[in-house]
């Protein structure tokens, strides 16, 4: 009884007013009703420390985040939940992680420095030159700089313990003989640089070892950076550096597409309830072979020879060779080239411009006459340059210079990166462990003089293994309630909690009839209905239309649409549910024409099927499809036992897919919303946004749609939004807070002005290098991993703010990691146990498969969006061809992206076509 009561009229019922809890919740009363049942608890302030080989710090008593407004709040006033208790609740287990232990000296003071070359842009240099360059200004000039307690972050700033004998300021000599810029006559001379050293701050540790106690609320960045460029010194001389990871440059292990995988480690300074520890892991990267530029091109575009890269297409072809860096065997020079573009013609007709601009004689010719004849004429030239500049190079003559790291993988290049990273825990904390031993003694000697000490000791904690909720289904099978095993349960002799209508649909199949006849189509057909029927479907159409390919002239689209007009006439003009695919292969080409067909155009949701599984006709294959069907027909798989809020609550998800590197293409920003009390049924919107923005823009109108959606569903206005945000790193915390919140809050009022529900900011990371191991076999899995639902609250964890690691998934292969939740912001008051029982029964209502996933469904459903709608923005040959001509690749300004995407049909709003 009692809903919400408002004025009358509205925006779909949200200024209307009401009685009863609606068909999915049940209440008494809203914020005008006459009261709650079962609301949010008040924060308990018992501490419960753990057992642990530290002492945690005691909490500080600041309640939970007061329900007010963030938008009179300045960035950096924003203040985090303290941490409300520890977690109680769950097994004990015996923990053990990849963070060492590190002493610091809190006395010590690190001195540093901003480095400038006069007269050169520090930009417009590598950084491995520039760390060249920095490496002979300690060696010349000894008597400044001491005997190299120094470290250099690649790019603009030195530090140093003690201050070095320079004073303020100073300008010193130094002698590069790598030779920069080429003289200009004769032999290349050492390149001589002026280079400006000036003292730009101090940062004492003192400042760590206050906020470790709580008496300093600042974050000590500024010192954690400065020791990690310490710690960074003595690995980066010897090995090849990306980021924060570190590179062995040789490799037994080639793959597909002209790589081969370089293996090495990961390591960074985090400051956690245990105090400063050194986070090092296993990092295993693709990286381009030393080879012929036409090889590896054959390698990337599947070619048998070189002869077939004249029949390329040029767009294809470039997309595969730009910005990579390459060297000529035509001729003896160190010099190495960054591809710009590909010439539209051969070398046999591309001709080198005279100075007077008349065209003089072509790049074939050139090189016959000075060099050699060319075996390949007809194949096109590389630019290297700015296109005015008219600097091309045959494809013949250029080598892949060996050990440029490749950002984009391929498909069968991702699985065979997997299949080699994928280490058992214990073979990986093994090898982890055996890589502090080999570098901590001479990181230490470097270090010692910084007042910082590495010990090769892994921290070690109790976490907590938290229980499976029990797994509800049809009360007409024989056992409708499952209760989960490491996270996984048995979908055999089980009906759907809620089984979909099978009333309208089609059959399409891309296969050659050789491959998949029309015989086989309907056999198959025959598998999928009794399936369904098997698990409490109902089934009005058991015959719907099958169309092939082969019997049809016309586009997979046009294909798609006769299929459901004909399903639609044979049930009576109904609009149809969806469409069943099947098609030969996993081509991310073919699938991305069925899905902008279906979810752009269409509007009905497709599922695709591969050939193999098919024509197998496997039950245990068509049952895992059927979740995915039954999910897009409405109906709901299975429901935890218990609900999982006490209140009405909708869980919102949040990510932002962005473009590779070098890509123009914008960023794909999606918001996927619970519509149910059981957080089983969502929907989803999706915008395209600026490149690289991390902030959901347009969030306010998204959340707005959701919470109509919801309303509409469950006739009831949510009294709690969670929301769940993914992608965020630490650095972006308060910004995306800040702007996010406050377009909730205006989405909330814009639908009524007395309308505002509690919110809770929660981020869920996955991209960490924390991995946590099991002590005792007895806790380990079946994969030699930490079990589905452990927690960890402890020593890893922040001092003091309300975050924590949990493992909610069973371990298939390699070690899993755990997902790391950060509460930002929570007027709902959650204690830790609540919290956390929520996070992991959540990871149980992922609609694909019966088994936990490692993030709640919102958030997985919120990436799966992103990453498909890249698809809806349309390719445009005339925006590649412009941006591909822009001097330095920096592609074409002032495209309106809005124009070029293909919004998901309005029909799909509240339908689960994206799972």
């Amino acid at each position: 009884r009692g809903g919400y009561r408002g004025n009358r009229g509205g925006d779909n019922g949200f200024r209307s007013g009401g009685r009863g809890g609606g068909r999915d919740f049940r209440g008494r009363g809203g914020p005008r009703g006459r009261g709650g049942r079962g609301g949010p608890q008040e924060v308990s302030d018992v501490i419960v420390p753990l057992e642990t080989p530290f002492e945690p710090s005691a909490i500080p008593s600041r309640p939970p985040v007061p329900m007010v407004s963030l938008l009179d709040t300045p960035l950096e006033e924003i203040e985090f939940p303290l941490r409300p208790s520890y977690c109680k609740t769950g097994k004990p287990v015996k923990l053990s992680c990849n963070h060492y232990s590190t002493d610091f000296n809190k006395n010590a003071v690190i001195y540093q420095y901003d480095f400038s070359l006069e007269g050169i842009e520090k930009m417009d240099l590598p950084s491995r030159r520039l760390t060249s360059i920095m490496n002979r200004l300690i060696e010349q000039n000894k008597n400044h700089l001491g005997n190299g307690n120094v470290a250099f972050d690649g790019r603009s700033i030195l530090f140093a313990s003690p201050e070095l004998a320079i004073g303020k300021e100073a300008i010193l000599q130094v002698i590069d003989s790598d030779n920069i810029a080429p003289p200009q006559k004769g032999r290349r001379e050492p390149q001589k640089f002026s280079a400006k050293l000036t003292l730009t701050a101090t940062r004492k540790l003192i400042d760590v070892d206050n906020y470790l106690k709580g008496s300093k609320k600042e974050y000590p960045g500024d010192c954690i950076t400065a020791l990690d460029v310490v710690l960074r010194c003595i690995p980066s001389q010897k090995l090849s550096m990306a980021g924060r990871n570190f590179y062995t440059p040789s490799s037994d292990r080639q793959i597909s597409g002209g790589a081969e995988v370089w293996t090495g480690f990961y390591q960074s300074l985090r400051i956690g309830q245990a105090g400063l520890t050194f986070n090092t892991d296993l990092a295993v990267s693709a990286f381009m072979r030393s080879m012929p530029l036409m090889d590896y091109i054959c390698e990337q575009m599947k070619f048998r020879n070189a002869q077939e890269i004249e029949r390329a297409n040029i767009r294809n072809l470039e997309k595969v060779v730009k910005n990579i860096t390459v060297n000529v065997t035509h001729r003896e020079t160190k010099k190495s080239f960054k591809i710009a573009a590909i010439s539209r013609e051969p070398v046999s007709q591309l001709r080198i411009p005279k100075e007077d601009g008349s065209e003089g004689e072509t790049i074939a010719e050139y090189f016959g006459k000075k060099y050699f004849r060319l075996r390949y004429p007809n194949l096109p030239c590389i630019r290297i340059g700015p296109a005015a500049k008219n600097m091309y190079l045959p494809l013949e003559v250029c080598n892949m210079v060996g050990g440029q790291r490749i950002m984009k993988l391929s498909e069968d290049q991702t699985a065979e990166i997997i299949r080699v990273a994928c280490r058992r825990p214990d073979v990986r904390r093994g090898l982890v462990h055996k890589q502090i031993e080999e570098v901590v003694a001479p990181m230490n000697t470097h270090a010692h003089s910084f007042g910082i000490k590495i010990k090769p000791t892994a921290i070690s904690m109790t976490g907590r293994v938290l229980n499976p909720p029990q797994m509800r289904y049809g009360s007409n099978c024989p056992k409708p309630l499952e209760v989960p095993s490491n996270g996984k349960w048995n979908f055999f002799n089980k009906k759907f909690f809620e089984g979909g209508a099978l009333k309208c649909w089609a059959v399409v199949s891309f296969c050659s009839e050789r491959d998949f006849s029309r015989g086989q189509a309907e056999n198959f057909v025959t598998s999928f209905v009794n399936t369904a029927k098997d698990h409490g479907m109902t089934t009005p159409m058991e015959k719907p239309p099958i169309m092939l390919s082969s019997e049809f002239q016309g586009s997979p689209k046009d294909l798609m649409k006769e299929a459901l007009l004909r399903a639609s006439k044979q049930c009576g003009n109904i609009r149809p549910q969806f469409i069943l695919c099947i098609k030969n292969g996993k081509e991310i080409q073919d699938y991305a024409q069925i899905k902008i067909a279906s979810d752009t155009s269409i509007g009905v949701p497709s599922q695709c099927m591969i050939l193999k599984h098919a024509r197998e006709c496997k039950v245990q294959v068509i049952a895992n499809i059927l979740l995915k069907v039954n999910a897009k027909l409405g109906g709901k798989n299975t429901v935890t036992d218990r609900p999982l809020s006490s209140a009405p609550t909708i869980v919102l998800g949040g990510d932002v897919h962005h473009p590779g590197p070098g890509s123009d293409r914008p960023s794909i920003a999606a918001v996927v919303a619970s519509l149910d009390r059981h957080f089983a049924r969502h929907a989803a919107t999706v915008r395209v946004q600026e490149k690289r923005k991390e902030v959901i823009e347009d969030l306010q109108s998204m959340v707005r749609e959701l919470l109509v959606l919801f309303y509409n569903s469950s006739r009831i206005k949510p009294v709690h939004i969670l929301f769940l945000r993914d992608g965020v790193s630490e650095g972006e915390f308060r910004q995306v807070l800040q702007y996010e919140v406050k377009a909730i809050e205006a989405a909330c009022r814009s639908l009524d002005a007395n309308f505002r529900p509690k919110i809770t900011f929660i981020t869920c990371q996955k991209r960490h290098h924390t991995r946590i191991f099991a002590v005792d076999k007895q806790d380990m899995d079946n994969s030699g991993n930490i079990p589905a639902g452990t927690v960890v609250d402890t020593a890893i964890c922040h001092p003091r703010e309300f975050d924590f690691f949990m493992c909610s998934h069973s371990g298939i292969q390699g070690t899993s990691r755990p997902t790391k939740y950060t509460v930002l912001w929570d007027e709902y008051g959650f204690k830790p146990d609540d919290l956390q029982k929520m996070m992991f029964e959540m990871c149980f209502m992922q609609t694909r498969c019966t088994r936990s996933v490692s993030v709640p469904p919102a958030v997985y459903y919120a990436h799966l969006v992103a990453f498909r709608a890249q698809h809806f923005v349309k390719e445009d040959s005339d925006i590649e061809s412009s941006v591909s001509g822009k001097s330095g690749g920096g592609g074409l300004l002032n495209i309106n992206w809005q124009d070029k995407f293909d919004a998901v049909h309005k029909d799909l709003k509240d339908v689960m076509y994206f799972i």
